[in-house]
């Protein structure tokens, strides 16, 4: 293992780094909570509530004021061309109108036809239409969701859902049926895999910033809501219990919290560590080279560590010396006192 490491450092000097030289893309950012994240910035529905949509099922009566009973009533479905088909006076376009809108348009039309003189016109919203939105991955209750057309947007499908889960990543992806075949493949009955290329990527905390791609919820919709992927590091070296160690989320580890997780130095004065990072867009890792005194006295020293770094406690010449040392005493000289 140690071997390995000394390879890498070796083979890639021009990546060497100290911790107080790191460019700030090299760095770890702060590690934000979901709980703290405002998922009200991903509403995206402007329109209101009275607005008109292809699809909606509205409620038409029309009084002429020489009734003997109640006016006759309609429920009219609004076409897919945006316009309801009235009895008697005939097809009229009210999709993208307020509804109060929409009775002044049916009125002026049904004296324009001639078929009333001066009708009172009432239009009231029926019924809005329904979308189904599949939500799967980390949310309360994965399943497919009916939620109003008008409010097609993001915060309404994971609220459908019952809202994140505790193993909820900041990463959702958004499908359209209509932009390619889709196809689920399913995992443990609720975790569904997307095609990376026909996705829209929604971080939750970015767009909590203000900074949402552009995306679409429609009829047919899959969201999914990533799992938070463990975070491990890796200890090894002059260190008591060397191990791959998983990090609890949200938690900040830093290198002096890696090495008490690895149990301690197995030598007080062991103080040079190398820690390899690998970084996505970069082909080979990066050399971070720490002091555990310098660590001691806080600041960048003690290095912030990313998900996949190894931390090793090297070998240095005094730490061999004393080492072999410690070994004679505790070994060589015992042995060869009889009884001892």
């Amino acid at each position: 293992m140690m071997t390995a490491v000394v390879l890498v450092v070796t083979g890639c000097a021009s990546n060497v780094y100290r911790p107080s030289d790191l460019p700030p893309d090299m760095l770890v950012g702060r590690v934000e909570g979901l709980h703290k994240v405002d998922l009200s910035r991903l509403a995206k529905t402007t329109s209101s509530s009275e607005q008109i949509h292809i699809g909606d099922v509205l409620e038409v009566s029309i009084a002429t004021g020489i009734e003997d009973r109640s006016p006759p009533s309609w429920a009219l479905r609004v076409s897919e061309t945006g316009e309801v088909n009235i009895p008697l006076v005939g097809p009229i376009r009210v999709a993208g109108m307020l509804l109060t809108d929409a009775e002044k348009v049916i009125r002026h039309e049904s004296v324009t036809r001639q078929v009333y003189r001066d009708p009172n016109v009432s239009v009231l919203l029926k019924q809005p239409r329904q979308i189904r939105v599949t939500v799967v991955g980390a949310v309360a209750k994965p399943g497919t969701y009916e939620v109003p057309a008008s409010h097609g947007d993001l915060l309404t499908a994971l609220i459908a859902a019952g809202g994140l889960s505790e193993n909820a990543s900041a990463i959702v992806e958004i499908r359209n049926m209509q932009d390619t075949d889709m196809m689920l493949a399913s995992y443990n009955g609720q975790r569904t895999t997307l095609a990376e290329h026909d996705a829209v990527r929604v971080d939750l905390i970015a767009a909590s910033e203000g900074m949402t791609p552009e995306y679409r919820i429609e009829d047919g919709s899959i969201v999914m809501v990533r799992e938070k992927e463990p975070t491990t590091i890796q200890v090894i070296g002059l260190v008591r219990r060397p191990n791959q160690f998983e990090i609890p989320p949200e938690r900040q580890v830093r290198l002096l919290d890696a090495i008490a997780l690895a149990g301690g130095l197995t030598l007080e004065l062991a103080d040079k560590v190398t820690v390899i990072r690998h970084l996505d867009d970069m082909d080979e890792p990066i050399v971070i080279q720490c002091s555990i005194r310098s660590a001691k006295q806080g600041g960048s020293a003690n290095l912030m560590l990313a998900a996949g770094d190894v931390v090793s406690v090297e070998e240095t010449p005094l730490t061999f010396t004393v080492g072999t040392i410690q070994n004679f005493v505790r070994f060589g000289f015992t042995s060869a006192i009889p009884g001892i």
